[in-house]
């Protein structure tokens, strides 16, 4: 009664009221106006048509896949080689990676690699190779008018590299760099990892080179590795551009005449496992977010449910918009980024996987939340809406998968190498285009497997929500980077005897016992002068110690100074860049680094053991290395000199300045000088893996100096 009390007293803006209402039923019963875009006609997509295009088998066996292209005065070719690093021996695993950068950088016997880089960079070429996981790559790319050279040049390189020492041991440096930056990232640390557990630690598509592995690759073996694996009838040539196909025929046979057909079959492929599910995790205590990546072995191409898989990754979690994001990410709001991939692949079966970064104390939540909408899609339809919207993704974006010639021959070679028709790619569109939402659903079930999916979280397991072990027993994941081996002879009680003798001797003439034992702190500054990529430098290190756990070191540096103090269970450091705690390694490293040096070494002999080795000769003085132990995890080899007993080299693990890689560091004493009392190097040079790095020199050393306590308390 209200209501009708006061429409009646508001009469005239009721009327206005209900003439829209009337206005807008009107238009809702015919048809809203389109909007100004919704006028734009959309044609249909066109069709998918190969270019035009020649495919000629030589004598030799090589496949050659030509399209002529007058557009531009260019010509670009790239070869598929069957060889990858499937093939390494497990001993010499960096192998293929190493062959595929030194056959480019190295040159040929008759055009060296840097002459090579210098012709390339006057005309304009390119001129690349590589070696990968499943294939070979060759690529070059030149104008018409340097065709011809380019294509001698490239046949060159792939049939005649000559490996020089220097470059194989550039590209033994760059993969060890690579080794040490392998875990600084979470997402990589999680998809290197989970590929072990998925196929197995020790699987050709799991295996990562090592420092060991690295170390013991010589020139032979990439001889002969190139030998067994390079050859015309394992090769795939794709050339595109202003050229007429017969006369680049007849280039390319000249180019490769007399290249022999491989010797031997290519080995078989790797099998594929299928394992159950595992849940691990690699605690990583410096991390406020968690990766997660949880995957199972997929299918191949080839499989007839290939487009219903793909539709069902871009459902599930392929892109924006999709179930994952929309219920993880912005409902629950549990994750940073997430994802999956479909877990197809074109020669083996490929790695169905969602993957997720995330809270720590979301950890278990958000594996929960994926594994739902996961089981989602293999047991409910999807809706008719995301199946379009699915198709029309695919159907819209695979034109820009194959946007060149040379891009679509290339794809026509990997079809013809791992066993596809050359109409693959439109079968496959036509397939996509008659998806029914129960076909998408019978694809999901026949390849997809939750409850095989293994987990792995990289991550502060400490402040993990929940339980873990809901989804399985947690099997922890050591990621430690092995350091290169040292081997030395078994002890024996005579060569012990024989290394705490020459240790005692070097303690006499250094000062003696008592004046040694007697170091409670020390200051001492040097300067070093040191030569990094190029640039000279010098650095003046100012050191404060106080035993048994304080240490305060400053830096000054043409950067900025940089102090690094150590006050027993504490550690920190402070730059130019600002300041910060020590982590746990940084501190363990700096404290042992304290316990270990020679000073050190001297001062608690009986904290360690002594070694005797066999006799050598340093800069042609006679000397006894002693192989110290007690040094943490580290060796470290000390070499005496027979004329005074005082060490002439030490040494032990380093880090690259520059790489961040290991290297074998050796300190050269040149000369002795007494401060306090206590004989200290005055003169040194430091090589890192032989090559000479910095002079170092002591200016300064006080023994048991006044120490203030305020250099040890964080500002």
């Amino acid at each position: 009664m209200k209501r009708i009390h006061r429409a009646r007293r508001a009469f005239p803006l009721t009327a206005l009221m209900l003439g829209m209402i009337v206005l807008a039923t009107a238009g809702a019963a015919q048809a809203a106006p389109k909007k100004p875009w919704e006028k734009i006609p959309i044609p249909a997509l066109n069709q998918f048509t190969l270019p035009s295009y020649e495919r000629v088998v030589l004598d030799s066996g090589m496949v050659v896949y030509l399209a002529e292209d007058r557009e531009f005065p260019l010509v670009e070719l790239s070869a598929t080689i069957d060889v990858g690093s499937i093939y390494e021996p497990a001993e010499l695993l960096g192998l293929a990676s190493m062959t595929g950068t030194v056959m480019r950088s190295g040159g040929t016997a008759t055009h060296a690699g840097d002459a090579i880089d210098e012709m390339v960079e006057a005309r304009g070429m390119a001129v690349e190779t590589s070696i990968g996981q499943t294939e070979g790559m060759a690529y070059l790319s030149t104008l018409t008018e340097d065709a011809g050279l380019g294509l001698e040049l490239l046949a060159d390189i792939l049939r005649n590299p000559a490996f020089p020492e220097d470059k194989i041991k550039l590209a033994r440096e760059e993969q060890k760099a690579e080794i040490s930056r392998r875990n600084d990232d979470p997402m990589t640390i999680a998809q290197r990892e989970s590929a072990k557990v998925v196929f197995g630690t020790d699987h050709p598509l799991a295996r990562v080179p090592e420092y060991e592995t690295i170390a013991r690759i010589t020139r032979q073996d990439l001889v002969d590795f190139h030998g067994r694996y390079f050859a015309p009838d394992r090769m795939y040539l794709v050339i595109v551009g202003d050229f007429d196909a017969k006369d680049m025929v007849a280039k390319i046979e000249a180019a490769f005449a007399g290249w022999p057909r491989a010797a031997a079959p290519r080995p078989a492929d790797p099998e594929i496992p299928d394992f159950p599910r595992t849940v691990n995790v690699v605690d990583k205590d410096d991390l406020t977010q968690t990766t997660i990546f949880m995957g199972a072995r997929g299918i191949r191409a080839s499989d007839p449910h290939y487009a219903g898989v793909q539709v069902a990754n871009k459902i599930l979690g392929g892109g924006f918009a999709t179930r994952l994001f929309n219920e993880v990410r912005s409902r629950q709001g549990l994750a940073y980024s997430v994802g999956s991939m479909p877990g197809t692949g074109w020669r083996y079966p490929g790695l169905f996987a969602a993957f997720t970064m995330t809270k720590s104390e979301s950890s278990q939540k958000a594996t929960t939340a994926i594994l739902a909408e996961i089981q989602r899609m293999v047991t409910e339809p999807v809706t008719a809406e995301e199946l379009e919207r699915a198709k029309d993704n695919i159907l819209n974006s695979e034109v820009f998968s194959y946007d060149s010639k040379r891009e679509i021959l290339d794809r026509l070679v990997m079809f013809e190498r791992f066993g596809y028709p050359a109409d693959f790619l439109q079968t496959y569109l036509e397939q996509v285009r008659a998806l029914t939402p129960q076909a998408v659903l019978a694809a999901t079930q026949a390849a997809w497997h939750p409850e095989r999916m293994s987990i792995l979280a990289v991550g502060n397991y400490e402040d993990f929500d929940g339980d873990f072990s809901t989804f399985g027993a947690v099997n922890m994941v050591d990621i430690t980077i092995p350091e290169p081996a040292f081997v030395v002879p078994d002890a024996t009680p005579e060569s012990l005897e024989q290394g705490r003798k020459a240790m005692d001797r070097a303690i006499a003439a250094a000062g003696g016992t008592a004046k040694l034992a007697g170091l409670k702190a020390y200051f001492e500054q040097s300067v070093l002068d040191a030569t990094i990529q190029g640039m000279a430098l010098t650095f003046t290190i100012e050191k404060t110690v106080s035993y048994p756990d304080r240490m305060h070191t400053i830096q000054k540096t043409p950067f900025g100074n940089m102090t690094a103090v150590v006050a027993g269970d504490l550690g920190w450091q402070q730059s130019p860049m600002g300041s910060k705690d020590m982590t746990a390694d940084e501190l363990a490293e700096a404290r042992e680094e304290l316990r270990t040096d020679m000073l050190g070494t001297m001062r608690e002999p009986g904290a360690f053991t002594f070694q005797a080795l066999a006799p050598q000769e340093i800069d042609g003085k006679p000397c006894l290395p002693v192989y110290v132990t007690g040094v943490g995890e580290d060796y470290r080899i000390v070499y005496f000199g027979d004329a005074d007993g005082l060490p002439i080299m030490v040494q032990q693990p380093g880090t690259s300045p520059v790489s961040g890689a290991p290297v074998t560091q050796k300190t050269y004493v040149d000369e002795y000088k007494a401060f306090d009392g206590i004989k200290m190097p005055s003169r040194l040079r430091i090589f890192l893996d032989d090559e000479e790095f910095a002079n170092g020199r002591t200016e300064a050393f006080k023994a048991n100096p006044t120490v203030d306590p305020a250099l040890f308390v964080k500002k």
